[in-house]
């Protein structure tokens, strides 16, 4: 069954009300007809069937005939990733978001692009990379990506989380997969990931005071969008 995306707002009692962007995917390119049926997600954990009615109306309607809500199921996956160049991030962003992260919050640390150069329409670009990757995996709930933060900032907003993993190249002692299995009771977790260059060392000091585990990958020093997709893998394969 063919598949489409929808907002919650596009949704009323019993009729949905497809956007002209996916109207023209369902009749324009899979040829779709009146009264076929199609599978709508609202990117929030509801799964919709629904028929499509008089294909000659914008928005496209569609009367739906199912519907079912999926709660989130842990892992709840939090990025804080240090921004390197924006070509990386959108990699980072489409990837995690492919692989199950439901937060990405983009870092300016030390050793991150300026403040100055990190736009708006930055934020727009890379939530648009994450609901298009949702919808290619046909994800149930959409990753939320949001405006770019210090590191102050994320560790101040961190209560949600059970579990706070700071990914540091000079942790000798302590493996990502060893503090996985030795936290499995964590629901939440949080990993932090640095830019280009590393964490600085008062980076580390202050994510280490306010809770954050550090663990390395091993001997292997990782590119920071290696990192980023590793870490949040092995956090799905550990928790999942």
């Amino acid at each position: 069954m063919h598949s489409c995306y929808v907002s919650t707002p596009q949704i009323s009692k019993d009729t949905i009300h497809i956007s002209d962007s996916e109207r023209h995917h369902l009749l324009n390119v899979l040829r779709l007809k009146a009264s076929d049926q199609v599978e709508v997600f609202d990117g929030e954990g509801n799964r919709y069937i629904a028929s499509l009615c008089d294909t000659r109306t914008s928005p496209l309607q569609a009367k739906i005939l199912q519907h079912q809500f999926h709660p989130h199921t842990p892992p709840y996956i939090t990025l804080f990733q240090g921004l390197p160049k924006f070509d990386k991030m959108d990699l980072i962003v489409q990837k995690t978001t492919e692989i199950g992260v439901n937060e990405i919050v983009p870092m300016i640390c030390q050793r991150s692009i300026p403040k100055s150069v990190v736009q708006e329409k930055r934020t727009v670009r890379w939530q648009r990379i994450a609901n298009e990757a949702a919808k290619q995996c046909k994800r149930l709930h959409f990753a939320h990506v949001f405006a770019p933060q210090g590191l102050e900032e994320c560790l101040g907003r961190v209560d949600h989380l059970d579990l706070l993993i700071l990914l540091w190249e000079g942790e000798r002692r302590q493996g990502l997969k060893e503090i996985l299995r030795n936290h499995g009771e964590a629901k939440s977790v949080g990993l932090f990931v640095g830019p280009e260059g590393g964490f600085t060392d008062e980076e580390v000091g202050l994510a280490l005071q306010n809770g954050c585990v550090s663990a390395t990958f091993g001997d292997n020093i990782l590119r920071t969008e290696t990192a980023a997709i590793v870490g949040v893998a092995s956090v799905m394969y550990e928790f999942k």
